[in-house]
């Protein structure tokens, strides 16, 4: 197994156009490493998702990938155009395309295991033949982040994945990220703009607040007087 770390960013500045939103960035994320990237809203952390998925270029310093590494991405939000009335499965077997391949092969058998053992990886098998827009937005999660696994993904990114979400959701969605990390040692980032109980699902956190980003080791990062600094201006 490569020592590399999965992704590396070195002295960047990240933004669009010419505008720096965050500064200074320096973080990576080894594999099996559980990344969260926190901070109040609007500090640039989906500007750093969105540069680690190629999506924008640094304005300046270095991004690292090791090979080219497969992403599964669970976004902030997704809305399913309701006029195509597919189920939770073929929602899921989106996940398995490497090219741009439409309905007709959404059908298909060669993925049909994997679809399903991701379905039932996140808790949702039962909801395999229910259509899509039916379901409860914890429902409509779990089936989004199925999907982001049957992409087989060297690091799985989700972002603000409890946004919108019930408490017991919420913590139903935390148990299956820390089932991802002690089972499974799948890489993971997630990014949020509050800090949950769960703290030890971290191993690595990066800060991200006032135009910088801070990474260290979860146990560091997580001192109290850090947090409150962070925090400080959160409802």
């Amino acid at each position: 197994m490569s020592q590399e770390p999965l992704v590396q960013f070195k002295g960047a500045s990240l933004g669009y156009g010419r505008r720096a939103v965050v500064t200074g960035v320096d973080l990576a994320v080894a594999r099996g490493d559980f990344l969260g990237v926190l901070g109040p809203n609007g500090a640039g952390k989906s500007t750093i998702l969105k540069t680690m998925l190629g999506l924008i270029r640094p304005i300046k310093g270095k991004l690292s990938l090791d090979g080219r590494p497969r992403f599964g991405y669970v976004p902030q939000k997704e809305k399913l155009d309701v006029i195509y009335p597919l189920t939770a499965r073929e929602v899921v077997a989106m996940g398995t395309y490497r090219s741009f391949e439409f309905l007709s092969r959404l059908r298909g058998s060669a993925s049909d295991e994997l679809v399903r053992r991701c379905l039932k990886e996140c808790g949702a098998l039962e909801l395999a033949e229910r259509r899509y827009s039916d379901l409860s937005g914890g429902q409509r999660q779990r089936v989004l982040i199925a999907r982001a696994l049957a992409a087989e993904p060297d690091l799985l990114v989700l972002d603000e994945p409890l946004a919108g979400i019930d408490v017991p959701t919420q913590k139903a969605l935390f148990k299956l990220f820390k089932d991802f990390k002690e089972r499974k040692g799948l890489t993971v980032l997630m990014v949020s703009h509050r800090l949950q109980a769960e703290r030890d699902l971290f191993t690595h956190i990066a800060w991200v607040a006032d135009g910088k980003a801070d990474f260290g080791p979860a146990e560091r990062m997580l001192a109290a007087r850090r947090i409150t600094e962070v925090f400080a201006d959160e409802p």
